[in-house]
């Protein structure tokens, strides 16, 4: 791709005003500045000339390109771009889920608009209509489905509910399971000791039972 095909548009961008498309317009401008020789890109600023090289790069540039364009080494522009995605890194945010909802259901909304429009013009066919609202089926019905693997959409999973009620007939009394354990006791006490070992050795298999 060639320095040659850079777009024109007026040499003198507006102020700044901290916007994408304000950054877009100053770097394009200082761009065509470059081209035409007005500046001499060795002597911009870094931060300009990463600005310059995340242009470049969205527009298909190659390193080798860049480095042609911006009269210093592959290696620079490499750093250049380590720079810009350690730059555009994103950090662990809770608020961040809630603003990517938030663009999805925007963009969603204007994508439905969007098709709308061109359904109201004139030469819509029946045909193209009937697309067009596939189409806006379509956006919500992923945008749904979006919502609810983010969380914030119900998910119409099925419930198994069961209430299991144990009876006891015969239930005894606490006084009464005590006098049993004693009276157990008593009967392993006057057995001879090998005989109570193996009624001890049969009540531990039992339990684990």
């Amino acid at each position: 791709m060639s320095p040659d095909n850079l777009p024109q548009t007026q040499e003198d961008p507006k102020p700044s005003d901290n916007t994408t498309r304000d950054t877009g317009e100053r770097t394009l401008s200082l761009l065509q500045k470059i081209h035409a020789g007005a500046v001499d890109p060795r002597c911009i600023r870094p931060a300009e000339r990463r600005l310059v090289v995340g242009y470049l790069t969205a527009d298909g540039y190659s390193t080798a390109d860049m480095a042609q364009i911006l009269k210093i080494s592959d290696r620079s522009i490499e750093r250049d771009k380590k720079t810009i995605r350690e730059e555009n890194a994103i950090s662990q945010d809770p608020e961040l889920a809630n603003i990517i909802a938030g663009r999805l259901v925007n963009e969603a909304q204007i994508c439905i608009q969007r098709i709308r429009k061109c359904e109201r013009d004139n030469n819509c066919t029946p045909a193209a209509k009937i697309e067009g609202e596939k189409g806006c089926f379509q956006i919500i019905n992923n945008l749904a489905e979006r919502l609810q693997s983010m969380g914030y959409l119900p998910t119409a999973a099925k419930k198994l509910e069961a209430d299991l009620t144990h009876h006891m007939e015969n239930t005894l009394s606490l006084d009464e399971i005590e006098s049993e354990a004693q009276r157990l006791q008593n009967i392993r006490a006057s057995l001879p000791a090998k005989r109570a070992k193996k009624v001890k050795s049969r009540t531990v298999k039992q339990k684990g039972k």
